[in-house]
Formats: C-alpha cells, sequence, structure tokens
C-alpha cells in the first residue's frame, strides 16, 4: 500500500503505529472517512507484525453503516488497540471511541452520542431504526457495565458529556492531562461547532509543539512561549550590543596599528638618514672607502651610536706596515701575538690607531674584520 489515509505514524520494522480518524464518517459531502479503507489499513499492519496501534478521533460523526466497519476493524484487530479522543467523540465517533481495547479521552474532550436519526428527505422503517439502535447499545455495552436504563437514557437523546463525566460513567479508562494550553470545548454549542473548535485547536496545538521543540520547551502555556521569545530578544540585543563594540574596538585597534605603522615608517626612515649622515661624513673626511658606503650603513642603521663612536676613532690618510707581519706595536713580542684574535670592535676599543693603521696598509684584512663584524 503506497498511499495511507488514516496511518500516520509507521515506520516499517516498528512494533507499534498511529492512525487519525479526523473527519466525517461516510457520507458525500467533501472529504470523509471510509471504513473499507480503514479497514484494509488496519490489516495492513496486521500482516506487518505491529503489535499496538492507537487511533486518535476527533470526529464530529457521519455514517452507521460506514462507522459499523470501522468499529468492526478496530474491536477484531489482533494487537492492541487505544483509541483516544483529541477532541470530540461525536455521533457515530462516540460509539468509535469504545472500540478500543483502551480508550483514552483528553481532558478537554467531548463525548457525543444519541440513537440512529434518519437524513432528511429520506424514510427508514422504525424497525430498522429499533435493530440499529440496539447494534449501538450493544457497541456501548461492550466495553462498560453500564445498565440497559443507563444506555437507554444515554442514546434516547442528544447527550453531551464532558472528559470527566464519561470516564465517571466508564466510557473511558483514562482521562489524559493537557499541559499548556487547552481548548474551552463548552456543552452548550452544537456538535458541528465544537469539532471546528477541536479541529482548530489540535491544528494550533500541532504548531505550537513544533515551536515547543524549536524554543526547547515542553508543554509551555502561551505566557511561557512569550517569556522564552522575550529572553531570546533579549540575549539577541546583548549580542548584537557586543557585536558593535566589537565592532568599534576593531576599528580603534586598525587605526591604532595605522597610526604604529607610520611611526614605525618614519623611525626607519629617520635612521636611515642618520645613518646615511655618518657614513657620508665618514667617507668625506676620507675614514672609510667610497666602495663600503652600504655595508657601513647597515652597520649604521642597526647601531647608530657605536658606529658613530667607531667611525670617530678612524683618523684620515696614515701610512703603516702590514698588521700581521710589519705593524709596529710597542712593547713585548708576546704582546704582538695576544693581537691576532682581535676582531674589529675589539681594535676599535684597544687601539684604534693601530686599526687606522691596518685600514691603510692592509684593506682587505681590514674590510674582512669589519664584513665580520657587521655580519654578527
Amino acid at each position: 500500500m503506497e498511499k495511507f489515509r488514516y496511518i500516520n505514524n509507521y515506520i516499517v520494522g516498528r512494533k507499534t503505529a498511529k492512525m487519525s480518524l479526523n473527519r466525517p464518517i461516510g457520507g458525500d459531502n467533501g472529504p470523509s472517512i471510509n471504513g473499507a479503507d480503514f479497514a484494509r489499513e488496519m490489516d495492513f499492519l496486521a500482516e506487518a507484525g505491529v503489535e499496538e496501534v492507537v487511533i486518535e478521533i476527533n470526529s464530529p460523526g457521519g455514517n452507521i453503516k460506514e462507522g459499523f466497519s470501522i468499529f468492526a476493524a478496530i474491536k477484531d484487530a489482533p494487537f492492541r488497540t487505544v483509541t483516544k479522543v483529541i477532541g470530540i467523540a461525536a455521533s457515530m465517533a462516540g460509539i468509535i471511541s469504545q472500540a478500543g481495547d483502551y480508550r483514552i479521552i483528553k481532558d478537554y474532550g467531548l463525548f457525543h452520542a444519541h440513537g440512529p436519526q434518519v437524513p432528511k428527505g429520506k424514510e427508514v422503517e422504525a424497525d430498522l431504526l429499533n435493530k440499529m439502535l440496539e447494534s449501538l447499545k450493544t457497541m456501548i455495552r461492550s466495553k462498560t457495565s453500564l445498565s440497559d436504563e443507563q444506555v437507554n437514557a444515554l442514546l434516547g437523546k442528544e447527550t453531551v458529556l464532558t472528559a470527566q463525566e464519561a470516564f465517571n460513567m466508564g466510557l473511558f479508562d483514562e482521562i489524559e492531562e493537557t499541559k499548556g494550553m487547552k481548548p474551552e470545548l463548552l456543552v452548550s454549542n452544537n456538535v458541528e461547532a465544537l469539532y471546528e473548535m477541536a479541529n482548530n485547536f489540535i491544528t494550533k496545538n500541532d504548531e505550537m509543539k513544533n515551536l515547543n521543540d524549536f524554543l526547547q520547551l515542553e508543554n509551555a502555556t502561551e505566557e511561557q512561549i512569550i517569556a522564552k521569545v522575550t529572553e531570546i530578544k533579549a540575549e539577541a540585543a546583548k549580542v548584537e550590543e557586543l557585536n558593535n563594540e566589537l565592532t568599534a574596538k576593531t576599528t580603534e585597534i586598525e587605526s591604532l596599528t595605522n597610526e604604529l605603522n607610520t611611526v614605525k615608517e618614519a623611525n626607519k626612515a629617520l635612521k636611515l638618514q642618520a645613518a646615511t649622515d655618518v657614513v657620508e661624513n665618514a667617507i668625506k673626511a676620507g675614514k672609510i672607502k667610497e666602495d663600503s658606503r652600504e655595508s657601513w650603513i647597515n652597520q649604521a642603521v642597526n647601531d647608530l651610536d657605536v658606529t658613530r663612536s667607531l667611525l670617530s676613532s678612524f683618523a684620515g690618510e696614515t701610512k703603516a706596515v702590514r698588521i700581521n707581519n710589519a705593524l709596529k706595536v710597542e712593547g713585548k713580542k708576546d704582546e704582538k701575538e695576544s693581537r691576532k684574535d682581535w676582531d674589529f670592535q675589539k681594535w676599535g676599543q684597544e687601539d684604534p690607531k693601530g686599526l687606522e693603521q691596518l685600514k691603510a696598509d692592509a684593506p682587505e684584512e681590514f674590510e674582512a674584520l669589519l664584513n665580520a663584524y657587521i655580519a654578527e
């Protein structure tokens, strides 16, 4: 069976299912419940191995013949049946509610019953009406301990009972309490109005259940839902405020970062200019060669004060002998030997004049010492 009309909650392999009787029973005016189709869907569930079926009822009743088929399908099912009135079980739907092995009515639900009625414009023999009435009485008595007098009184007029009244009479085994909102179904209303009210509530209640799930609430009242939405709106406003503050702080940080970068670039330019000035002056004074300009500028950028002090210790043009073999050092032979491991900085600190001699007489060794010092 590809498409169900009454089964609305069944997964292959599961042992439970749910069906709905939420339209008029039989009749030619719009969508209605067909007894034979309902019975076929019950047979499908039996063949599928289902062990329990809940039949939810919200119907204004209708055709007795179709109702007999539905009642029999529920009564004779090979699995456990639970009939649950979730709105109004009126007329034939009220009789059908008595077919379940276990009968439940919502605390706002209504039970309605009466004897067989003849549609306007049609004639039915009194004997047939009496037989139908006896059949309805048998259906009522099948699950209750009502006396004949009570059953006669129930079906002898238009009887509308609240959930509590119907439970007290033994027509239901349980009243299911409704949490949250519930409709006001007054027994003074006519059956069609009651059915419409219940149907509208059930539709709205399904929507409210989805809203409850979304808000992570359970059976919340309308006031609780409004409070939750208000809380969420307040939290959303706070998040928006924090986002605005974060955006402002981010903008401020970006502005400060740009200012810092500008200062860094200006400082870098100033250091480069100062280093260039020191080196240019040293070249003009003949203290260093033109082709060593870049090396000295890089050194001055890294440490301007040391480079300036070092260059200031250099004299101009001097004559001397090679440092390794001919550099004249006053003092003992071991003093000359001790200077062979001096680096550029050591020469500048201990013997600036000797460094000037080295520059003049051994420029290659001077450049090697200088480059090694710069690379450190």
